[in-house]
């Protein structure tokens, strides 16, 4: 404690050294003694202290048991959703008939508070008429590529979609509900992908890997840790996965720790009870299994391929069992990234498909673990599976939305 210049203690003043003159430096029994009576004034503080906050407890035990119901019945939890749009391809072009179904389906009792938008377009918002509003765009905010860039000018992806959207800014969105609990304190965006240079070959086409992003909020509420929504797409997908051997196996786990590096050390204003939360698009699922959806994937839409054949012998991969494990390696990385870092998943295989060819490829990951109340799958798309029966008579995307409901 310092004692230069002046403090009072006990109505007195304790001058320190006058300007011009050189104080007598007090013996080691004066400042002994110093110290014996600050500490006895702050144990005297403390006591004090101490004693309130009890009386104020018994007072709250006592009246306070109308308030503390009332603070449960107010206590509201936090819904995060996730949502694919698909760069609008397959939109209603019926605007009311699709808007009537996002009423429907982002209404209700249990409404999200949030929702992680990957494959928008930072040209148009549809989800303003329906109660929500723009936080975040990494469009808007110079981290993203037209879909004519991000799809590699694949004929087939840009005539499934209008024209007019071919050029507009592919990007991830974060969406607040108007009237939610939460209130958005801070906001921003990270790129996460490197450089990375393509190599074509077996009719690919050869340049830079297309831009991966990671948008983020920051939410609070009264008496709640604060929460960080982090929203991204990362590296896969039919355009990107057969030039898998080309190191990209280490480009999506790398991405991954990207978005976990920021919530651990650049969050800002960090206290130790912040939760994170990274919803997105993996474009896989969570297990490989042998012979399973992502392996008969390899088998027909991958290992024939011209290019991974050249990949596969540039890198002294042979055999096929040696391919399709560089390729399962490439599949989970996102998920030994996470598990690693010792992220949870908020849901699994059970919540059920979110891909149009009977997949889960959407996930959340939370930094901790949080009390999960309810997850639900809200059906945007039909299955491309023989014999199958519609879930929704309206298609909004090719992939389903999932709601999650969470105590924090």
């Amino acid at each position: 404690r310092s004692r230069l210049g002046s403090e009072s203690r006990g109505g007195s003043t304790v001058s320190g050294p006058r300007p011009g003159k050189m104080a007598a430096a007090p013996s080691r029994q004066e400042a002994l003694t110093a110290l014996t009576s600050d500490l006895r004034e702050l144990d005297l503080a403390l006591r004090e202290q101490h004693k309130q906050q009890a009386n104020g407890a018994q007072a709250a035990k006592q009246g306070g048991g109308a308030s503390e119901e009332k603070a449960v019945a107010d206590a509201k939890p936090l819904v995060i959703m996730t949502l694919n749009l698909q760069y609008f391809a397959s939109y209603p072009t019926d605007s009311e008939k699709a808007l009537a179904k996002l009423r429907v389906a982002l209404g209700g009792d249990n409404p999200p508070d949030v929702i992680c938008v990957q494959e928008g377009l930072a040209s148009r918002d549809v989800l303003k008429d329906v109660g929500f509003e723009l936080v975040i765009c990494s469009g808007k905010e110079g981290q993203a590529q037209s879909v004519r860039e991000m799809v590699y000018s694949d004929a087939a992806a840009l005539k499934a979609c209008p024209e007019e959207n071919h050029d507009q800014l592919l990007c991830n969105q974060l969406y607040i509900r108007k009237g939610a609990a939460w209130e958005v304190d801070e906001k921003g965006v990270e790129r996460i992908s490197t450089e990375t240079l393509l190599t074509g070959g077996g009719a690919r086409v050869e340049g830079p890997l297309a831009i991966r992003s990671m948008v983020w909020l920051k939410l609070k509420k009264p008496s709640s840790p604060a929460v960080f929504v982090m929203c991204t797409h990362i590296t896969g997908g039919r355009f990107e996965d057969q030039y898998f051997i080309q190191q990209l196996a280490q480009e999506r786990r790398n991405q991954i720790h990207k978005c976990v590096s920021f919530f651990r050390h650049r969050r800002p204003r960090a206290y130790s009870d912040d939760v994170g939360i990274l919803v997105g698009d993996f474009n896989a699922t969570e297990r490989y299994i042998a012979n399973g959806p992502m392996s008969g994937y390899f088998k027909f839409g991958i290992a024939g391929s011209e290019g991974v054949k050249s990949d596969a012998a540039a890198a002294g991969l042979t055999e096929p069992e040696e391919i399709e494990a560089s390729f399962k390696e490439y599949m989970v990385s996102p998920f030994t990234a996470l598990t690693s870092s010792r992220w949870i998943f908020a849901y699994g295989e059970e919540v059920g498909v979110t891909s149009a060819f009977g997949h889960l490829i959407d996930h959340m990951a939370l930094s901790r673990k949080v009390p999960v109340k309810s997850t639900e799958i809200v059906f945007f798309t039909n299955q491309k599976i023989k014999d199958k029966p519609e879930d929704t008579d309206t298609i909004i995307t090719d992939h389903n939305a999932v709601k999650v409901t969470l105590d924090i």
